[in-house]
């Protein structure tokens, strides 16, 4: 915070008292600090000392573009897919079509919905409990018309002959070559019915959780201090 404080009071120019500036290239750097003292390495409360341990010695070895999904995970919604998702883009040079991502929050989350959450370590697939008949039979086969009918201990995505499970299973294929390679084990969080919940919860870092803030209210505790900084107290 002591790099915003400088920010504002050097080289921000003249903005309003109530406005918290931040620098062009830092736009997220509020973010991912909150993301950071959100994992289990650094943030309070009840951890285990064996995973604090995991958890820091994962930040300190993480490759950038890695650590970047580690602190913000990817959340794509399964349930809005255009029928061009998941296929090679021919304007695109062969390259993936991908869906628009959504933002790390609960209140993002539609009623029915179903996503696909990465943070390079973990790969949640999330289904709302009024998750429709239709969608489930496309994604999973004929006759999973529940959340009950699911395994709880599915790995992966079941081979079916519908465009949305082509789809599904072309974007974790795509996020296992985000690894490098490295195995992708799928887990699957039904709300209210899986214990993979709590781990889906604790990837929305921009909701109150983890012993910290929302996001915004973080923001305004970072706008204080800026201001408690600049005016010298």
């Amino acid at each position: 915070m002591e790099i915003l404080s400088q920010y504002r009071k050097n080289f921000s120019g003249p903005s309003p008292p109530g406005q918290l500036v931040l620098p062009e290239a830092l736009k997220e750097f509020a973010l991912f600090m909150l993301a950071l003292l959100k994992t289990r390495g650094l943030r309070g409360g009840p951890v285990s000392p064996d995973m604090r341990t995991h958890s820091m010695r994962l930040l300190k070895a993480m490759p950038m573009a890695d650590l970047s999904t580690y602190l913000y995970p990817l959340i794509i919604p399964i349930h809005s897919l255009a029928p061009t998702h998941g296929f090679p883009d021919e304007a695109a040079g062969g390259a993936l079509s991908l869906p628009p991502t959504l933002r790390a929050s609960y209140s993002r989350i539609e009623e029915g919905g179903v996503y696909l959450v990465d943070n390079s370590q973990t790969c949640i697939l999330w289904l709302h409990a009024h998750v429709s008949p239709n969608l489930l039979e496309d994604l999973f086969g004929p006759g999973i018309t529940t959340l009950q009918q699911l395994n709880p201990y599915m790995s992966e995505i079941p081979a079916v002959e519908t465009h949305l499970n082509a789809q599904v299973r072309n974007l974790v294929q795509w996020l296992t070559e985000k690894r490098g390679g490295k195995a992708l084990r799928l887990q699957l969080a039904r709300q209210n019915l899986d214990g993979a919940e709590y781990e889906f919860a604790e990837m929305l870092v921009e909701d109150r959780n983890n012993d910290e803030r929302a996001y915004v209210d973080w923001l305004v505790h970072v706008h204080k201090f800026v201001q408690l900084e600049v005016g010298g107290f």
